[in-house]
């Protein structure tokens, strides 16, 4: 084989795995005798292209150990390493965003060969840093989660005084209002995005990005219902990473409903801004949501609850604090219902805040911003 293995792979695996790989592979693959429920150093972690980590799905820790690499850096693709790799196990490792399963005790034909293509497959993603990217996930229908995601993009323009070029993904593909609540007519949309497959680069990329009057830029959903289950989840994944690595600051509305590429989306954003408002029904969707990402181990301080539509009445029959309670959940931030001049806005196509910088809505949203850009623009 004439091919030379990337620089920076970390193989972090039992002594008597790692051995084994220490005579076979070259000197670009750092090996990391350990056990399988030992800490990964964010030595490792800060150096690793590509991470090879063995897993024993038996150990709650083992299991705990993989969660903790992936929310400290959701973008690093992660080989998981196991003895008894059965098609379920590696179905819902998949799901959850890992690059693939290499079987125990290692086949070094079949490990390099995942090694290539997982380099292949994620070399957009290593050409640059990547921004940060926030989801925005609609625990049901008409909760608001387009309107918030429109205004916090504008108000995310201005990140603790530093100007950023933001980016909004539509990939409500059946649904998404993210272009019309702004009042553009996109030529080119996320599908026309993801048809380009491996010719998908940053040009193409800020190309279909319609810039909007309030300095936001959006790449739009389809004009036509498009089909959730066949999106491919290597694409939507190579998308993402390039639109991060073409803009400043990258935020992705999703569908309610769950694919592997949804999952899959939402787990290689920096943070998950679950929006639901203080109805008994979405409550009730808010916690099938949460439990979601809580079987797929998502550590509980990536995923931050937003109240919208809050309205602050003496006697109401369900409070922010019942919303927490009732949850399990901190909630994170609130938004405050806006009537009239809102739906007003909306239907001519600009943002509230270009009128009425002073509503509590717009207040709320920049609080929102603030934090965001405290807590992940910031590190």
């Amino acid at each position: 084989m004439n091919r030379k293995l990337p620089s920076g792979i970390h193989v972090v695996a039992q002594s008597e795995h790692a051995s084994a790989l220490k005579a076979s592979l070259g000197d670009g693959v750092t090996v990391v005798p350990s056990s399988t429920t030992e800490d990964v150093t964010s030595d490792v972690l800060s150096r690793a292209s590509i991470l090879v980590l063995e897993v024993d799905p038996g150990q709650p820790d083992s299991m705990a150990r993989l969660s903790d690499v992936r929310s400290r850096r959701p973008s690093l693709p992660v080989i998981v390493a196991l003895e008894h790799a059965d098609l379920r196990m590696t179905r819902t490792l998949i799901r959850q965003g890992i690059a693939d399963v290499a079987t125990l005790p290692f086949d070094m034909g079949e490990l390099t060969g995942q090694l290539f293509e997982v380099a292949a497959r994620n070399a957009p993603a290593h050409d640059g840093s990547l921004a940060p990217m926030v989801s925005m996930v609609r625990a049901a229908g008409g909760v608001g989660a387009t309107t918030l995601i429109t205004h916090l993009a504008e108000s995310m323009a201005d990140c603790d005084g530093r100007q950023q070029e933001v980016c909004i993904i539509d990939l409500d593909l059946q649904f998404g209002q993210v272009a019309n609540y702004l009042g553009l007519t996109p030529q080119t949309t996320v599908l026309d995005l993801l048809e380009a497959s491996e010719r998908l680069d940053s040009d193409l990329v800020r190309d279909a990005a319609v810039a909007a009057p309030q300095g936001i830029f959006v790449i739009g959903a389809p004009s036509q219902i498009a089909p959730l289950e066949e999106v491919d989840v290597d694409r939507i994944l190579n998308l993402v990473n390039v639109a991060r690595q073409t803009f400043d600051f990258v935020l992705v509305d999703l569908p309610s409903n769950w694919t592997n590429w949804t999952l899959s989306a939402a787990l290689a954003c920096n943070e998950i801004l679950v929006v639901t408002d203080q109805s008994i029904t979405g409550l009730r969707q808010t916690k099938r949501v949460i439990d979601l990402f809580d079987m797929m181990q998502v550590g509980r301080e990536n995923v931050r609850i937003v109240v919208n539509r809050v309205e602050k009445k003496l006697f109401q029959t369900i409070g922010v604090s019942e919303v927490a309670d009732t949850l399990g959940r901190e909630v994170s931030a609130t938004v405050a219902r806006e009537k009239g001049d809102l739906q007003m806005a909306q239907d001519r196509g600009v943002l509230l805040s270009e009128s009425g910088r002073k509503s509590a809505f717009v207040k709320d949203i920049d609080r929102l911003a603030d934090q965001i850009c405290d807590r992940v623009v910031g590190n």
